[in-house]
């Protein structure tokens, strides 16, 4: 790392900004073959992490140097927006544009729980330093915001300062914490809560409608987030990962689900719907496959996802195609159908343009899309938050990568929120989907070893302000 090359970038960017009288992000890459995004996330516990597939890519992003909360229904037009008018006049040092890192909530319209508070209805944040590691290598690049006011010296100065903090992270033993107390809705009361939606769904007002659970665990200490994300790397399979921290909450998981990436102009994206266990030998596992692969009611769900995907990108995109059959998608304990997409972006259109346009899909909303939300506020029970909502990066040039946010948990200092859904359509049968529910938790609560006896079970209470779930006793 050279101050003078840094402080030299800096000059250029202040120079640039004091002649248009705006602010300009300075971005300067350095090789850093020694820094691996995953080591260095475990050892600070903060920031964002990333690790996806095809391509493949890790992310690390300490500090902040520029963020933007949007909220309402034109949150990511206004993301977009403000993103690409301070991007206009970027100073690039290197190989890497600035790139931008967030997410956003699942329902807007939804009342906001308190453990959800820190997390706005869209929030992205520009890291101070990023490390990155793809099939070029790894690079680190810091990333500031450069004002017309600002010392460039001064800048350096702080950004080394956050190098070094970077570099070396204080030294943490997080004792493993132990469940007080587990909250949920009782197996009777939710399967009771898909029988209202198979009813809906046969007055001919839904053809789908995705119901998911919420756990709630209070902890006696704090879970060590890099000790969690270090157990789901090593069972990721085919899974995407993500750490989102703001504060002291994370929100965190492996998700088998991209909502859609673009590279140079072409969308990828997969319908994902359609789901059974793993096997426990290679033939009861493909057995189970092909099962799955014949089953009616799983090809019917999962063609209404492929058609609403590709019907959603009509009139942004060209060139689409849909794979004419699903495959198989197999992860730690679930396996799933999944059809992959392709399009090329029109003249005008952007990634976060795809992005408004699909979300939620009927893989975590349902079909059509406004009554299967007015559904789930109504009958679902608690605030989805960020869970199954769209998480990821954009670049400058308007590459990135969104992910569904499933398979995921929102970690607090004394509270742990496990969430898992499933899709109802004609057919469903109750039991079926709570045990879907159950392989779908599995991965992420092997990831927490959150070890809790069944005398711990407790209700949820008025009192609490929360809505009045019953113990359980049955998981």
């Amino acid at each position: 790392m050279n101050a003078a090359d840094l402080l030299k970038t800096f000059q250029a960017a202040h120079q640039r900004a004091v002649a248009y009288q705006r602010p300009v992000i300075a971005v300067s890459a350095y090789p850093a073959p020694t820094l691996a995004p995953l080591v260095v996330y475990k050892a600070h516990r903060q920031g964002f992490f990333w690790c996806a597939h095809s391509p493949d890519l890790s992310l690390f992003g300490l500090g902040c140097t520029w963020q933007i909360e949007a909220s309402g229904p034109q949150r990511m037009a206004e993301v977009d927006r403000q993103w690409f008018a301070l991007c206009a006049d970027a100073l690039v040092d290197g190989p890497h544009p600035p790139l931008l890192l967030g997410g956003m909530r699942f329902d807007e319209q939804q009342p906001c729980a308190s453990h959800w508070a820190p997390f706005a209805d869209a929030s992205f944040h520009l890291a101070h330093w990023l490390l990155s590691e793809d099939s070029h290598g790894r690079w680190l690049r810091c990333q500031r915001v450069v004002e017309p006011g600002s010392d460039p010296a001064t800048l350096v100065q702080a950004s080394l300062a956050a190098l070094e903090q970077l570099l070396n992270p204080a030294t943490h033993v997080a004792p493993a914490p132990h469940v007080v107390e587990r909250v949920a809705l009782p197996r009777d009361q939710w399967q009771a809560k898909v029988d209202t939606a198979l009813n809906v769904i046969a007055r001919g007002d839904l053809s789908k409608v995705v119901l998911a659970r919420h756990i709630d665990h209070h902890l006696d200490a704090a879970l060590d987030t890099g000790a969690v994300m270090g157990r789901l790397h090593a069972r990721r399979n085919a899974s995407h990962l993500f750490a989102i921290h703001r504060g002291e909450h994370c929100f965190m998981g492996a998700t088998p689900e991209r909502l859609l990436s673009c590279e140079a102009g072409r969308l990828t994206t997969h319908a994902l719907a359609g789901s059974t266990r793993r096997g426990l030998k290679p033939n009861e596992d493909q057995a189970l496959g092909k099962r799955l692969l014949a089953d009616p009611k799983e090809q019917h769900e999962h063609r209404l996802v492929v058609q609403t995907i590709t019907q959603a990108l009509g009139d942004k995109v060209s060139d689409l195609h849909a794979a004419p059959h699903p495959n198989l998608l197999k992860l730690a304990t679930v396996q799933h159908l999944s059809t992959p997409i392709t399009a090329r972006l029109n003249t005008g259109k952007r990634l976060l343009d795809g992005v408004q346009a699909l979300h939620p899909t009927p893989a975590v909303g349902g079909l059509p899309r406004a009554p299967a939300l007015d559904f789930i506020r109504e009958h679902e029970g608690f605030d989805r938050g960020w869970y199954a909502a769209p998480v990821g990066w954009l670049d400058a040039e308007g590459n990135g990568d969104f992910l569904v946010a499933l398979r995921s948990a929102l970690i607090t200092p004394r509270h742990c929120h496990a969430f898992a859904g499933c899709g109802i359509v004609e057919g469903s049968l109750p039991a079926n989907e709570y045990e879907e529910t159950q392989i779908k938790l599995a991965s992420m609560q092997q990831a927490l070893q959150l070890a809790c006896p069944a005398d711990t079970d407790v209700a949820y209470s008025q009192t609490r302000g929360e809505t009045p779930y019953a113990s359980t006793a049955q998981r």
